[in-house]
């Protein structure tokens, strides 16, 4: 027997030694299947051992997997990834592999061709002809399922064409199921080919580079980025298109299937499991040539990948809160370098990040700065609220209720949006003032009427509409307070009884695709909706789009809240107008003179970039600082400021770094968990990582306290 290193799939720290026979050829980033203490784990044969263990204190594996194991290219990108995103290599393996049934073995594809030298032996009936039908063509390969579906024929019907051996199986690799449709290829402009041609001309062998296709909205960014998939799939290599939001998926999927003929695989968290197998395997055995997926598309163990595109490059929702903090984007561009292939980020509305790069020449740009065909940019204007007659329980404006009615008056859509869900944010009591809270959190509840009950949106706790206060016990004095977008939907209801009315939100999400197809297809007159509807969606017939509260988001602490409201409203407004017909915007604000909505009203994207990018600089703070927070939490509010103390004194001395707190966050307690802060400050060429670790391990830490590390934190609350 001989000692190996193996790296589990788990929350564990490091590699564990165990035993293996002598005949087995182990090698480095091979799957196996360990026992560790009263349970088996996946793991990868990692480096060489260097503990120096008895071999009669080592358990031996379990199970060898030799149809799979990670390249030294993804175990090095899995090393960056844990030192960087401070998380063990344990865990970051499990992002690669989450489940244990994803190596298992797969069933092949089997599907049937027909032998004509086998049909003069048997007795043709009317069901048998049907199936005969079907493979005229000597080609035609059919699965049972799919020849019972077609020919209309019972199961005992082809199981007797098997035993005749009239019917024949062919084994087969499963692959992208390619269609039968008639390819349809744009023809770019001037602008798309020129940003087509430079992404191409980067594509030779392991040649690494990093793009933006910088493009208004509706500037065909998209069509660019399939001209170099195009090329990759010449190539025989994969592509990945990492998107923020799953919602934005199936009308990708569906331009994709017209374009190149194929389905292409798409990854999610509401994959069956069969369904998560096949495609993890097609992906290894490089039979998946072009991949979408959100995050987690990341860890996909591509065996070929030949280019990397990040749509919508701006979107927070890149950021994983959960788990393992972490940037998609950033990780997708590191990817990028360790596999030795061009990375394509695509916005119309950039982060100030990569506005950065592009000015110290890290990036190129790919300008498209207008849209294609006849379409032209949305005219959008603000609406001062502040001049606006106040009426009870009404939000939206007279004059965007006018523009709704000239728009349903010429038989076109209309979107009204609002980036919070529910009916209302706030209920309080008009007799003793007290506001309904979440017992776990330091939130309100927020009332939703279409599901009646009251919501924490921090921890998903719940109850059902009360009529009486529970502080003073009044009666029917609970008041609701504000709009949510249910509200809205209600006030849209009652101002406009005929028109044809849905509404979006991430509480409706399995809708989703059906609402958006309605819409799309133009049998919606007015769409509501929050920030699912923002971005990547093309409604041919939407010339109007009403923002509610367009100050939402801007005064509430985070040093991106400027910018994250400058392209939220940027890519709402950029859904109307995009065919021939002529779109307008109209954003609701009581802060008209704000920089975010004068920019917007000017069209001067570029002054609001250069305006916040200086901002930055002066303040050290990102893009040309860096910071990295500490998130410590605990069920004892004592306890945790105790540690919390005791961690301050510990603070190692450094000119460079500056740390700040603790302070209790914003939102102090979440699921009952009392949470204190750190933040770190410093220059981009400062290692934090490094300077955090050591900081840590001089203290000890109560095994109740939670420390969770964000680097490069998008969430301060």
């Amino acid at each position: 027997m001989k000692k190996i290193s193996v790296l589990l799939a788990a929350n564990i720290p490091g590699p564990y030694d165990y035993l293996v026979s002598d005949d087995l050829d182990i090698k480095f980033g091979f799957f196996v299947r360990v026992p560790f203490r009263n349970k088996e784990l996946i793991g990868i044969i990692w480096d060489d051992s260097s503990e120096n263990i008895e071999k009669s204190k080592l358990k031996e594996i379990i199970e060898y997997y030799p149809s799979f194991k990670l390249s030294e290219t993804i175990i090095d990108f899995i090393k960056f990834f844990s030192r960087y995103n401070f998380t063990s290599l344990g865990k970051t393996l499990k992002l690669f592999i989450p489940q244990t049934y994803l190596i298992e073995d797969i069933k092949t594809l089997k599907k049937y061709k027909i032998d004509k030298k086998k049909i003069g032996n048997i007795n043709i009936t009317n069901a048998r002809q049907s199936v005969l039908d079907l493979f005229e063509e000597p080609s035609n390969l059919f699965s049972s399922s799919e020849i019972i579906k077609t020919a209309k024929v019972s199961p005992s019907v082809i199981k007797k064409l098997i035993e005749e051996e009239v019917l024949i199986s062919v084994d087969l690799v499963s692959q992208q199921s390619f269609i039968k449709v008639e390819h349809k290829k744009f023809n770019l402009n001037t602008d798309q080919s020129i940003a087509a041609k430079n992404i191409i001309s980067s594509m030779g062998d392991k040649n690494f580079k990093r793009f933006l296709i910088d493009g208004v909205t509706g500037s065909g960014k998209t069509e660019v980025y399939f001209e170099a998939i195009e090329e990759a799939l010449k190539r025989n290599k994969q592509s990945l298109i990492l998107l923020p939001e799953i919602s934005l998926t199936e009308s990708l999927f569906e331009r994709i299937k017209i374009r190149f003929g194929f389905e292409p695989s798409l990854w999610h968290s509401d994959l069956s499991k069969t369904k998560r197998r096949k495609i993890w395997q097609d992906v290894y055995y490089n039979n998946a040539k072009l991949v979408i997926g959100a995050r987690s598309s990341l860890f996909l163990p591509f065996k070929d990948l030949g280019l990397i595109v990040v749509d919508e490059e701006h979107d927070n929702s890149y950021k994983q809160q959960e788990g393992i903090i972490y940037q998609a984007r950033d990780m997708a561009i590191s990817l990028g370098s360790f596999e030795r292939v061009p990375v394509v980020m695509v916005s119309a509305t950039p982060s100030l990040e990569t506005v950065l790069n592009i000015k110290e020449g890290k990036y190129k740009n790919l300008s498209l700065p207008e849209r294609i065909g006849k379409a032209s940019l949305p005219d959008i204007n603000f609406i001062d609220m502040r001049d606006e007659e106040y009426i009870k329980n009404q939000w939206i404006s007279e004059k965007l209720k006018t523009e709704i009615q000239k728009t349903l008056g010429r038989k076109e859509q209309s979107l009204i949006f609002l980036n919070r869900r529910g009916y209302a944010p706030v209920t309080l009591c008009k007799s003793c003032g007290y506001r309904l809270e979440c017992p776990k959190c330091d939130s309100y509840l927020v009332e939703h009427k279409y599901n009646p009950k009251l919501i924490c949106h921090q921890c998903g706790f719940s109850i059902k509409p009360i009529a009486s206060c529970s502080e003073c016990n009044s009666k029917d004095s609970l008041v609701a307070c504000g709009p949510g977008i249910e509200r809205i939907t209600d006030e849209i209801l009652k101002n406009f009884p005929e028109a044809r009315i849905a509404t979006l939100s991430s509480d409706n999400a399995k809708d989703t695709n059906i609402v958006l197809k309605d819409m799309r297809n133009g049998l919606v007159d007015i769409l509501i909706g929050t920030q699912i509807i923002s971005k990547g969606h093309h409604f041919p017939l939407l010339t109007c789009v009403g923002v509610i509260d367009a100050d939402l988001g801007m005064a509430n602490g985070d040093l991106r809240a400027a910018e994250r409201t400058y392209q939220l409203l940027h890519q709402v407004s950029g859904r109307t107008g995009r065919e021939k017909r002529p779109g307008k915007a109209f954003l609701q604000t009581y802060f008209p003179a704000h920089p975010v909505i004068k920019s917007l009203v000017s069209s001067q994207k570029e002054n609001f970039q250069e305006a916040e990018l200086k901002t930055r600089k002066i303040n050290n703070l990102p893009p040309y600082g860096k910071l990295a927070s500490i998130i410590l939490s605990d069920t004892d509010s004592l306890r945790l400021i105790k540690f919390c103390k005791i961690m301050k004194a510990a603070i190692p001395f450094s000119k460079e770094i500056i740390v700040l707190g603790p302070v209790p966050a914003p939102i102090t307690k979440v699921r009952g968990r009392v949470r204190y802060r750190f933040l770190l400050k410093t220059n981009k060429a400062v290692n934090l990582q490094k300077y955090i670790e050591f900081w840590i391990n001089i203290i000890k830490k109560p095994s109740s306290i939670r420390l969770t590390v964000d680097i490069d934190p998008y969430y301060f609350l």
